[in-house]
């Protein structure tokens, strides 16, 4: 079982947990008699997900516990007992009894490819392709967009928050991890359970919500938080810890119970004497990291206390951490160093020594990967980083799910040819789709990066000289060669009989002694840093959205001229593109010749029934800043005209 399996009812997830014109369009395929005729269909991405050079797959474990559900229950009595219920206008049964015993009896044998989780995907790869009789083919298609369009979000923030964190600098700001601190920030129970499991796979190592951390087999961490602080008489009080934990030793109870409700930290520690995060900002921050030295100090007089930091969450979160860092080297805390001689050491020379630090920093206070980064690369002294907002509100990818080839006759042959068919908007062509058994093939050069993809129809098989066309201009062709190995994207899930034929990753108990098995999230992750590691630093990096540094940029200089009484203000542009990060690399993708040829039949086929052309365009991304992708609409008036020759 999944994550899915874990986390929800099976009537929660029947197929009935689709959207509706899966159904009207299913009973009129029933009506043709074409319901059960062969279909492939694919899920792809126009673009990269927002801000990042390359996407992570991951949601794919949810869909196959779906599918799973469908072979073993299929709809129930009360799913059949709604879509009985559902009327026309005038109040007729919308759905005959004939369909409804159809989908009744309907049994699930879906074939399905997909990448495996952790994989890294691009534009226009089949991320998902799905083939068996068309009306079960598109019933998948909303839950299975649900599920990899929200967790491949997730893991690709992850990736590109634990690569921030994990990144060796030069500075010596210390490379730390990511704890996913989101359940109260989601829109959801499900969305936090769901998106804690792919923050995971995607690099992140603990969870403080424990269900997620339960389920999923994560670590379960946390610390205290503002309340118990404030809910003590003092952050710290007058007697040490040392005579704490003379009364402890000599039972006298009622005497400790009144110390420790005036001392919050100290109290703290007594708890958890061997690790802990002391929260030094409830008040003033300073004097809360002289109380968390204080405690600390005393906690390592008694041998205790070997794994403990402090916690900055408000205010200027990097400047504290570079105060802690020389608070704990003039105290002794970080091996090496003479702690009489800190003071002719400048903050840049401390933090080179950081890593021997016997006290370490937390951060939190809504951090991202861009805010993280931008902290270590000035000089930030954190080892755990806890990140709530930044994880749980990533927005769902816009990856679709399109028909790619199906038996059009209504008597079906299986030995028949598939119709390749696509989409092709001819007043948006970004939005056009590919024919045919979409593949991808992924081609590495000698030092085993990735240097391109190929995009090829299986059935035709890949152009004989390996031609192929840039799916960035299709003025271009060329014969790209990476000069070392290559392999296909899609591996099997379900094979054409429905059997579960998936090479799953490593499974672990989800926590010793439960007896149950889980998805190893670390084996997940480190195929994702493998991953990571075949792209070159262009297409890796991570850095904030132009658009967004411009438009900071933007509002300042306004701001800036209002407040000088200004009424119009000039902006050098050249100047202002110097001070813009440069923008990722991209894989370069390709469509196989043979494709190519197989998608302009289909433009053409499309063009002679529009009653007009596909608009010229070169760029078949989704762009949003290349005039060449748009393609004005057509007028009323040129559909009238139109209709007129008829």
């Amino acid at each position: 079982m999944g994550f899915i399996a874990d986390t929800y009812d099976v009537k929660q997830t029947t197929p009935l947990m689709t959207d509706k014109y899966h159904f009207t369009t299913a009973y009129a395929y029933w009506r043709e008699g074409r319901a059960d005729n062969n279909a492939v269909f694919y899920m792809f991405g126009r673009k990269e997900a927002k801000g990042a050079g390359y996407t992570v797959a991951a949601g794919l474990e949810g869909v196959i516990d779906v599918v799973k559900r469908w072979q073993t229950h299929g709809f129930t009595d009360d799913d059949i007992a709604y879509l009985r219920s559902q009327k026309t206008p005038s109040g007729k049964p919308q759905f005959p009894e004939e369909f409804l015993d159809y989908l009744k009896e309907m049994d699930f044998k879906l074939k399905i490819d997909a990448a495996p989780e952790g994989t890294v995907f691009f534009p226009q790869e089949p991320v998902l392709r799905v083939e068996g009789p068309v009306a079960q083919v598109k019933m998948l298609e909303s839950v299975a967009l649900c599920l990899i369009n929200g967790h491949s979000a997730y893991a690709t923030h992850a990736a590109r928050q634990s690569d921030v964190l994990e990144k060796p600098l030069e500075n010596g700001s210390p490379q730390g991890a990511a704890s996913v601190q989101g359940l109260r920030r989601g829109p959801s129970l499900g969305a936090a359970l769901e998106a804690s499991r792919s923050l995971g796979l995607g690099g992140y190592t603990s969870s403080s919500t424990g269900t997620a951390a339960k389920n999923a087999g994560q670590v379960f961490a946390g610390t205290m938080d503002h309340a118990w602080v404030m809910t003590h008489k003092n952050e710290i009080g007058d007697t040490p810890l040392k005579e704490l934990l003379k009364l402890e030793k000599e039972g006298r109870t009622e005497e400790l119970h009144d110390l420790l409700a005036q001392d919050a930290f100290r109290s703290f520690a007594m708890a958890h004497p061997e690790s802990g995060i002391l929260l030094v900002d409830t008040y003033d921050p300073l004097q809360g990291l002289e109380n968390a030295i204080t405690v600390i100090k005393e906690l390592h007089a008694e041998g205790l206390g070997q794994n403990y930091g402090v916690r900055f969450d408000s205010g200027d979160i990097a400047a504290y951490s570079k105060i802690a860092l020389r608070r704990f080297a003039e105290e002794g805390f970080i091996d090496g160093i003479d702690k009489n001689k800190t003071a002719q050491m400048s903050d840049a020379q401390l933090l080179k020594h950081s890593g021997h630090c016997r006290v370490f920093c937390a951060a939190a206070d809504g951090i991202d990967e861009y805010s993280a980064q931008e902290m270590r690369e000035n000089g930030a002294f954190f080892k755990s980083w806890g990140i709530g907002t930044g994880g749980s509100h990533v927005p769902p990818l816009g990856l679709v799910y399109k028909a790619a080839a199906i038996y059009m006759d209504t008597l079906q042959d299986d030995n028949a040819p598939l119709t390749p068919v696509m989409k092709v908007a001819a007043h948006a062509p970004v939005k056009s789709s590919n024919p045919g058994r979409i593949n991808a093939l992924r081609h590495y050069d000698t030092d085993s990066k990735l240097s391109h993809i190929v995009i090829y129809d299986e059935d035709l098989g890949l152009h004989p000289k390996r031609e192929a066309v840039n799916l960035r201009n299709f003025n271009e062709t060329d014969t790209p060669e990476g000069g070392g190995s290559t392999r296909d994207l899609l591996v099997p899930v379900f094979d054409k009989n429905g059997s579960y034929v998936y090479r799953e990753p490593p499974k672990k108990e989800a926590y010793p002694g439960s007896g149950h098995m889980v998805t190893d999230l670390a084996a997940v992750t480190k195929r994702v840093k493998e991953q990571l590691d075949t792209l070159y630093d262009g297409v890796r990096r991570v850095a904030r959205p132009r658009e967004e540094i411009l438009q900071k940029k933007m509002l300042r200089l306004f701001a800036e001229a209002k407040e000088s009484g200004q009424t119009e203000f000039k902006i050098d542009i050249a100047e202002l593109e110097k001070t813009l990060p440069p923008e990722n690399a991209h894989i370069p993708v390709y469509l196989d010749k043979n494709l190519f040829d197989s998608r302009m039949k289909c433009e053409k086929l499309h063009a002679a029934k529009a009653g007009g052309g596909v608009g010229e365009y070169q760029e078949r991304f989704e762009s949003g800043g290349n005039d060449n992708t748009k393609t004005a609409p057509r007028t009323a008036a040129h559909h009238k005209n139109r209709n007129r020759r008829f």
